[in-house]
């Protein structure tokens, strides 16, 4: 199976979610500022799609089923929700950089995600980008 590596930003900021600094199937993880339960603190997730690796600190206690309030890191907006998902969890969405959308589910758990493109230039870069 083909994996591909994903480069998003935030669609609040623009900024890159792509951290350097932190690995997860030797890429750069995305990272996250999130809320579980009152707590706030950061997480990376895999940028392969389809990979469901993830670090989360212990202190953050998500448990599967949690809702989990995403923010970006850089500029601490929530990410957009846009739909709800089958699990009742909100779809939210992110900016792939090369164009189009990717919308994931924030329910712990619940691995529901889309690639969507607006026209064929977007889809276009997208696969220039993946090569």
């Amino acid at each position: 199976m083909k994996h591909y590596y994903l480069e998003i930003v935030c669609p609040n900021c623009g900024q890159l979610l792509n951290d350097p600094e932190v690995n997860i199937k030797k890429r750069p993880a995305l990272k996250f500022l999130v809320e579980n339960k009152g707590r706030q603190g950061i997480i990376w997730i895999s940028a392969i799609y389809g990979d469901h690796e993830t670090i989360e600190p212990p202190e953050l206690n998500i448990l599967p089923g949690d809702l989990v309030k995403f923010y970006c890191p850089h500029c601490k907006k929530p990410l957009p929700k846009i739909d709800k998902c089958y699990c009742k969890g909100d779809l939210l969405r992110l900016k792939l950089k090369s164009g189009g959308d990717l919308q994931f589910c924030n329910r712990k758990g619940c691995y529901y995600s889309t690639i969507g493109f607006t026209n064929p230039d977007e889809l276009d870069k997208f696969f220039k980008s993946i090569e």
